[in-house]
């Protein structure tokens, strides 16, 4: 029994090492390669973009059908420690007390977020798949997620695609962040709707394979499979623009809570599952949810370093090397990738008005009154 626990258990630690290694890869190709280069041209995020897709295939596969919830739910956590360390390793974001402290915060709460908030289930036939997807809270209920879901991808477009032809409009240094986790946390829930056909496509599977049953006779069954592979490459998309916009070390955590939280009600409304849900599971699941969250802030809201700036060097080249875009009050990327440090507004004006009471090199009179 050892044997069998221990093996996939192995294969899960190291997909979801790989996932992190993955995602920050594809996160330092967005940060300094040039933007007019397409993805698919960029080596640096297509190794990222393969390792990402194949270890999260070959761990989900090898491990959930052989692993309980109370292993693959700290497993899951674990990935959020990977996820800071790759952040730091790959891509220079500072490893302070607060980020130990915030990432310890957030790997508890995503524990208790994915080990109360999964609800086991029988295994359903396409009669019985038909008739969950008829119910009418099922589809009320998946059509307001719908509805939701397109509503907030709708409104990040619009206000990406207005950031680029206003920019003189669009000037808060933490929007992009925002953007980003709007997309990752949208894809998120893609995402749950593409592990909500993965379970249905799997039952229907395995009553083909082991119970030689042919499911896949049937239309339907094609249509569920259809919609599986859709949503599978829409959350990946969705996840990349998250990658692209905002840090890793903030965005990771939120998708990994979104996810599991949609998975549970979405679990809960499509096999009728309420009565199987106790009340300290929503009490534990949450309190994960506000550890979680509180983690994040806590990454997210850090302050920013002080910085020594020569005093006759340009203003505009004022923390170039920053190594934390995206951070309240640390710094962001511009449009062609270049990070500039968001340094205080006053610190700007005391700099600009020392310049103007220099005196001319040539003349030695001053340059201002």
């Amino acid at each position: 029994m050892a044997k069998e626990i221990w093996s996939p258990l192995l294969i899960a630690l190291i997909a979801s090492m790989t996932q992190a290694f993955g995602i920050s890869i594809q996160r330092r190709s967005h940060l300094f390669v040039d933007s007019s280069i397409p993805l698919y041209k960029r080596p640096m995020w297509v190794s990222g973009f393969l390792i990402y897709t194949i270890s999260n295939m070959i761990g989900s596969t090898c491990t959930i059908g052989y692993l309980p919830i109370v292993i693959l739910a700290p497993v899951g956590a674990i990935g959020l420690v990977f996820n800071a360390i790759f952040a730091k390793w790959i891509l220079g974001d500072p490893f302070t007390k607060r980020t130990v402290f915030g990432t310890a915060m957030i790997v508890i709460g995503a524990g208790l977020v994915a080990g109360f908030g999964t609800v086991p289930e029988p295994n359903h036939t396409l009669k019985d798949l038909i008739a969950l997807y008829k119910r009418p809270s099922f589809i009320i209920y998946f059509s307001l997620v719908e509805t939701f879901t397109c509503i907030g991808l709708f409104s990040t477009h619009l206000v990406e695609y207005l950031m680029k032809v206003r920019p003189n409009h669009w000037t808060h240094p933490d929007l992009k962040m925002w953007l980003g986790i709007s997309y990752g946390v949208f894809g998120a829930n893609i995402s749950s709707q593409a592990m909500l056909f993965a379970k249905s496509g799997l039952e229907l599977l395995i009553l083909t394979v082991f119970q030689h049953d042919n499911q896949f006779i049937y239309p339907l069954t094609w249509a569920i499979v259809f919609a599986l592979v859709f949503t599978a490459v829409l959350q990946l998309y969705y996840l990349n623009r998250g990658v692209q916009l905002c840090d890793t070390i903030i965005l990771v955590p939120l998708n990994f809570c979104s996810f599991n939280v949609s998975c549970l009600f979405n679990g809960l409304v499509y096999y009728n599952q309420w009565d199987r849900l106790f009340w300290w599971q929503v009490v534990a699941v949450l309190f994960g949810i506000g550890l979680l969250v509180w983690g994040v802030l806590i990454i997210s809201l850090q302050p920013a370093a002080a910085i020594a700036l020569p005093e006759n060097d340009d203003i505009r080249s004022i923390g170039s090397n920053c190594s934390q875009p995206f951070l309240k009050a640390a710094s962001s990327l511009d449009e062609d990738g270049v990070c500039l440090q968001k340094s205080r507004w006053w610190t700007r004006m005391k700099l600009m008005c020392k310049r103007e009471n220099q005196p001319d090199e040539n003349t030695g009179l001053l340059t201002s009154i």
